[in-house]
């Protein structure tokens, strides 16, 4: 098959905490993964390579670097750190290259330490209901924490019924979603969620939002 171009894009990371443990948190003496990924094109001629505070890391028995069959997570490469260490934490690179060269590599870091927790997502006091009318523009807000952030994604709680855009469903890296020039067709209830995406792999954290819009 013959590229007329090349190109890397969208470069997303996300945490998964220790399998073998009930809680989500990442802690001394657990295993924590690290995944990167990368759409490429071509496909088979993306390269990664890994570094620990600017410094290239190499896979070893406690540091397990892998890249994830392509026909099951395509432009996947994971970093596997066995019996977290103090002396572990840090920020980890991933860096996506193609083999021919031409175009800019992507780099995307992570920061391993303390401070990096499993995500949480609430509704602000007095953010649900919110009535408004229609014509107006609205903001839907859900207050997310933890660190890193993730990607907010909001849906229709009724999943058959679309976004006001017409999708099903839209991201939002703050947790607010804005609708403007509001109609009677978007009373309801919606749902914020946590992505996996630049966060925790972990069981999604919800929430609704329930808006009210009455007529002019």
């Amino acid at each position: 098959m013959h590229y007329l171009f090349t190109a890397l894009k969208k470069g997303r990371f996300w945490i998964t905490p220790d399998p073998y443990h009930n809680d989500d948190n990442i802690q001394i003496g657990r295993e924590v993964k690290i995944s990167c990924q990368v759409e490429a094109t071509p496909p088979e001629e993306l390269t990664f390579s890994w570094l620990k505070n600017g410094r290239a890391l190499r896979s070893s028995e406690r540091m397990v670097i892998t890249q994830t069959d392509p026909d099951i997570s395509p432009g996947t490469t994971n970093l596997d750190i066995i019996d977290l260490k103090f002396t572990d934490f840090g920020t980890y690179t991933c860096v996506a290259a193609l083999k021919g060269g031409g175009i800019p590599e992507i780099s995307i870091d992570v920061n391993i330490s303390s401070t990096t927790v499993p995500p949480n997502l609430t509704v602000p006091r007095g953010k649900s209901p919110l009535v408004t009318r229609e014509g107006d523009t609205v903001e839907l807000e859900c207050l997310v924490s933890g660190k890193p952030k993730p990607i907010i994604l909001w849906s229709r709680s009724d999943k058959e019924v679309p976004m006001p855009d017409g999708s099903m469903q839209m991201e939002s890296y703050d947790g607010v979603l804005r609708i403007v020039n509001v109609s009677r067709e978007m009373t309801g209830s919606y749902r914020c969620q946590t992505s996996q995406y630049n966060g925790f792999n972990v069981k999604p954290r919800e929430a609704e939002v329930e808006l009210i819009v009455q007529c002019e």
